[in-house]
């Protein structure tokens, strides 16, 4: 059930009636990536049809949990969400990314989140 949607991020409640952040596409997602600690949110959920496609980051549905108990709970619902990334090593991907290049495009910081998937390397 989504409890509020502001700028495409929804609140929500999961099964296990936590609460979570959910963000329709890549751009909602790098909006509210400097608002939720990487202590707080273990993982970057996806959807299980998720992939590593350009398109498809473009436009999934991100899910982020808000404490430690909640990601444990989202990790157990396998049957409905994929951990996609360490939610530390996505913030690390884009600070990264724009501290080579302060002007990067989302396409540019999309394309740094594919070279880190493929090539378990930062893309200078």
């Amino acid at each position: 059930m989504v409890v509020a949607v502001t700028n495409g991020v929804a609140e929500q409640h999961v099964e296990s009636e936590t609460n979570m952040k959910t963000a329709t596409g890549f751009t909602n997602l790098l909006k509210i990536s400097k608002n939720i600690s990487y202590y707080e949110a273990c993982y970057i959920y996806v959807d299980l049809d998720f992939d590593d496609t350009k398109k498809c980051i473009e436009s999934a549905n991100y899910y982020l949990s808000e404490t430690r108990d909640e990601d444990d709970d989202m990790e157990e619902q396998e049957d409905k969400y994929l951990a996609w990334l360490e939610y530390a090593t996505f913030l690390a991907i884009i600070d990264n990314k724009l501290e080579h290049h302060p002007n990067a495009s989302e396409d540019d910081l999309i394309e740094a989140v594919i070279y880190y998937l493929e090539e378990d390397d930062f893309l200078d």
